[in-house]
C-alpha cells in the first residue's frame, strides 16, 4: 500500500513543479478589447495618438505566462512544497507529505484567487493553474490515504489493570522488589 501512496505522491509532485513551466496567466488583446483600445487612442492629441496606435499594432494578440513568469515568490513556495512532498514520501512520511500538498493547494487557491494586474476582466486562468491545483489536491490525498489504518495499526496497545472488587484489600502487584518500588496502597 505505501509503494502506491508513495508513487502517487511523488507523481503528483512532479506534476507540481512541471507546472510552473505550463501557462498561467493569459492576457488577450483580440476582438472587442483590441477595439476599445483603439478607440481610446483615437482620444489623444496628434503625436500621442499616432505613437499609442504604433504600440497597438505591434503588441501581439495573446500574451502568455507560466507560474516562473508570473509570480515573485509562489512559485518557490510551490517548488519547495513539491520537493519536500516528494522527499518525504521517498522516507515514508506521508503526513508530511500531505501537509506539503496542503500547503501547496492553499498557495494555489490564493494565487487563482488574487491575480497579477488589475481587476478588468483581462487575465484569464489556464490550465498550468489547473494542473497544479489537481496535483497538489493528489498529493494530499494519497498521503492521507490509509493514514486511519496505519495509525491504528501503530498505536501502542494499553495494558489492563484488572480492578479488585469493592471492599476488597488492595495488594501490591507483582513486581520484583527493587529499592525504589513503591508501597501500594500509599501510606
Amino acid at each position: 500500500m505505501s509503494d502506491s501512496r508513495a508513487f502517487a505522491v511523488l507523481l503528483g509532485a512532479a506534476l507540481l513543479v512541471a507546472s510552473l513551466f505550463a501557462p498561467w496567466f493569459a492576457v488577450d488583446f483580440s476582438g472587442a478589447t483590441r477595439d476599445a483600445l483603439l478607440q481610446q487612442t483615437g482620444q489623444l492629441p496628434g503625436g500621442f495618438g499616432e505613437f499609442a496606435r504604433g504600440l497597438l499594432s505591434v503588441l501581439p494578440e495573446r500574451i502568455v505566462v507560466d507560474g516562473w513568469q508570473a509570480f515573485e515568490r509562489t512559485d518557490i513556495v510551490l517548488l519547495g512544497c513539491g520537493l519536500a512532498a516528494g522527499f518525504s514520501a521517498l522516507l515514508g512520511r506521508f503526513d508530511v507529505a500531505s501537509l506539503a500538498g496542503g500547503a501547496a493547494v492553499a498557495t494555489i487557491v490564493l494565487a487563482m484567487v488574487d491575480q497579477p494586474g488589475s481587476g478588468g476582466g483581462l487575465i484569464k486562468l489556464q490550465w498550468g493553474a489547473w494542473l497544479a491545483l489537481v496535483a497538489a489536491a493528489a498529493i494530499v490525498v494519497a498521503g492521507r490515504l490509509g493514514a486511519r489504518r496505519e495509525a491504528a495499526v501503530a498505536a501502542p496497545a494499553v495494558p489492563v489493570v484488572p480492578m479488585a472488587p469493592m471492599g476488597a484489600t488492595p495488594t501490591a502487584p507483582a513486581v520484583p522488589a527493587t529499592p525504589s518500588a513503591t508501597v501500594w496502597p500509599p501510606v
